[in-house]
Parts: structure tokens; C-alpha cells; sequence
């Protein structure tokens, strides 16, 4: 095989190594440092660098070097450069305003008609000079690494534009779950035997939600939906609320308008997420289509519905309330689990007693429900219970 062959092959060789460096974004810097030797290699050149061109600062930026003074490689023109043929390696020689102490190659790196930067190589160790074929070679790698910085550059203005997007979101999705908050405790304020129900309601709806597998997009949906479902109680009378007799039929029909008063309020909100308002709305739904304000049947109902109306059921049985004591944990299940199929959805219902089953047993990383039951429960015997329902509702 000749020497010249040899070369070639040589040649090609290097620049697939080349390809393969640059087209990696992991490491960017480390990368086109190695991607500096390949070439410094490749042409003998016992010194090298690549120029990035910061357009705001119209100035040279060195991504790496090897060899060259860095005070000598500040001084470089981006507008001299600019002047000269695309990605197209010349003789600095050729060029006394380029003059760069061991420097005799220069390609100026140029995307379409965005100029990249530079790539600069000093003479050869043999002492040689570059030949045309080495130079075309040249060319062809100064077009690829024009490419891969301009990607790199494009990349990283997407990534800070996305951070920002994604600071801002966050910002924005603080600000809303501070009034979900704010609204839950303007209703806490009204109601006195409700204190934190909204926000028990947000969280286990939430935890059910992610055992069925939802996206984290719905399942800060039902968790919205769970802080403002009874919101509408705010239009209703604080007397009215906090009555400790039982309520006339008058009253209670006063009461149930709350969740009709829910869906005005939160219908006028656009919200990112989708059936919040009818979540709200129809939480006191029932499958057997006893429950109020439309007396909607199971196949009307949602999953959503389904798992407030739960949530919403579970936490009023175990908090205190006006008119009855608050039930344990066992006898609120046991009540859950009497209206299966009237009120309450069998699968839901399994899914709930899955999660309180897992957080008993430490299996979840954050539990939502145990940390709001009353700590005096004996877990044990709840747990087994719960594992009964499980087995039960499995089998149905």
C-alpha cells in the first residue's frame, strides 16, 4: 500500500473519530477538546485552536487550544475573519493582520451565511507544508465543526430559554397553589368544624390519582380540583355553616346549592387542567343516582368524580363534625365499604385502600393519608383489614 493511501485512509479514519466526537452534546467542552487533538494529530501540527464567535460581544472566544499564547489569540478580528472565504483554510502568511506567533493555518468557520468562529493550526513538526489534498481535508473538517458548534450554541440558547420558561412556570404554579391555599382557608374560616379539609381532600384524591397511574399533569389537576370543591361555601351564610342543631329541609337544600356555587366560581376559570370544574361540581354525585345537584348515574360520572367523591365521603367521616363524633378509621371504612356500588366506585375504593394499605407498610416514598389520621390508630389491625378489602374487591 502507498504512503499516500496509507495517509488517506489515515485521514478518513480520523474524521469519522472526528464525527463521532462532535456530534455527542454531553460535555461539549471536553469534547471538542478531544475533537482539537484528532486534528492536531491527524496534520502533525504540534499546535491548534477553535475560536467561538460571541456575537453580542462581537469577540473571539477560545473553546480550546493547544500551544498558543491565549493573549495572542485575544487579539484575533472577528471582523478580519469575517472577509475571508467560508470554512475555506488559508496561509495566515498570506494574511499580515492575522499574524499569530506559530500559527500558519486558518480556516474561518462558517454556518450558511453565520460566522462560528475559527479553527487555527500551527505549522507541521516535519516542517512540511500543507498540501492541497490536506487542505481540501481541512475544509471538510472546518464545515463540520462550524456545524457542531453553531448546534451546541443553538442548543444551549434552547436550554436557557427553557430553564427560564421552566423557573417561570414554577413561579407561576407557586402563585396559584398560594390561592388555592388562600381560598381553602378563607372556607376553613367560614366553616370551623372543616378546618384543613380542603387541603386532606387535595392530597388523598392526589395519592389515588397516582396509583391509578396518572400523569403528574392530572394529578395536580384533581389535586386543584380537591382544594376548591367547596369553595362555593364561601357565597353561603356563616350561621348557616356552623349550625350544630340539625338542619331543616330548607337548610339543607341552602347547603347542597354549595356545590352548584363551586362549579359558577370555578367555570370562570381557565384552567390548565382539564374537568376540574366538573369534578367540583358533582362530588356529591352518586352511582346509583341519589346524589345531588344533577343525580347523575354512574356512566356520567368520571374518574375524577369518583375519586373525590371518596376523598370528599373518607375525610368527613374521620374529623369531627357538629352533628356526630368522628369515626376511627376502621368504622370509616367499614362505612365505605357498605355503600360499594350506591355510592362509592369498587375500583376506586380498592385503589384507595392499596395506597393507605402501602403507606402503612412504609412501601411509598411520601405518604399523603397516614399523616393526617389520628395517630392513636392501632395500624395493625387496620392493615388488616385493609388487606381484606383488597383480597375481596380483587376477586370482584
Amino acid at each position: 500500500m502507498s504512503a499516500e493511501l496509507k495517509k488517506a485512509l489515515y485521514n478518513i479514519s480520523a474524521l469519522a473519530d472526528l464525527g463521532q466526537e462532535i456530534t455527542s452534546v454531553n460535555a461539549f467542552h471536553q469534547k471538542i477538546q478531544a475533537v482539537l487533538y484528532v486534528i492536531t494529530g491527524t496534520f502533525l501540527a504540534n499546535k491548534g485552536a477553535i475560536l467561538f464567535y460571541d456575537k453580542s460581544e462581537n469577540r473571539l472566544n477560545t473553546l480550546t487550544q493547544k500551544g498558543f499564547p491565549p493573549a495572542d489569540l485575544d487579539r484575533v478580528n472577528p471582523e478580519t475573519l469575517m472577509s475571508l472565504g467560508k470554512n475555506r483554510p488559508c496561509l495566515i502568511g498570506d494574511h499580515p493582520g492575522l499574524a499569530i506567533a506559530g500559527a500558519e493555518i486558518l480556516a474561518p468557520l462558517w454556518v450558511r451565511d453565520e460566522f462560528i468562529g475559527a479553527l487555527i493550526l500551527s505549522g507541521k513538526l516535519t516542517a512540511s507544508p500543507y498540501s492541497p489534498e490536506e487542505l481540501e481535508l481541512l475544509n471538510v473538517i472546518a464545515n463540520q465543526i462550524a456545524i457542531t458548534i453553531s448546534n451546541h450554541a443553538l442548543f444551549m440558547d434552547l436550554s436557557d430559554k427553557l430553564e427560564e420558561n421552566r423557573k417561570l412556570y414554577e413561579e407561576m404554579r407557586l402563585i396559584y397553589h398560594g390561592t388555592l391555599q388562600a381560598f381553602a382557608a378563607a372556607i376553613d374560616a367560614k366553616d370551623a368544624h372543616t378546618k384543613n379539609h380542603s387541603h386532606r381532600v387535595a392530597k388523598y384524591s392526589a395519592a389515588i390519582a397516582r396509583e391509578l397511574g396518572w400523569s403528574e399533569h392530572d394529578i395536580e389537576g384533581i389535586y386543584v380540583a380537591g382544594y376548591l370543591h367547596d369553595v362555593g361555601k364561601l357565597a353561603i351564610s356563616n350561621e348557616l355553616l356552623n349550625k350544630v342543631t340539625p338542619f331543616t329541609p330548607e337548610e339543607l337544600a341552602e347547603i347542597k346549592k354549595h356545590s352548584t356555587l363551586s362549579h359558577s366560581i370555578t367555570s370562570k376559570i381557565k384552567f390548565p387542567w382539564k374537568n376540574v370544574e366538573d369534578m367540583v361540581w358533582h362530588h356529591h354525585e352518586r352511582l346509583d343516582g341519589h346524589g345531588y345537584p344533577d343525580a347523575l348515574t354512574q356512566d356520567a360520572l368520571s374518574d375524577g368524580v369518583r375519586i373525590l367523591t371518596l376523598a370528599d365521603s373518607f375525610d368527613a367521616m374521620t374529623t369531627q363534625r357538629p352533628y356526630r363524633k368522628k369515626m376511627d378509621v376502621q368504622t370509616a371504612l367499614g362505612e365505605l365499604r357498605k355503600c360499594l356500588n350506591s355510592q362509592f366506585d369498587n375500583h376506586i375504593m380498592l385503589v384507595f385502600c392499596r395506597v393507605l394499605d402501602k403507606e402503612i407498610k412504609g412501601d411509598l416514598p411520601a405518604p399523603e393519608i397516614l399523616p393526617h389520621l389520628d395517630r392513636a390508630s392501632d395500624l395493625s389491625v387496620i392493615s388488616s383489614m385493609l388487606e381484606g378489602i383488597i383480597a375481596e374487591l380483587s376477586r370482584s
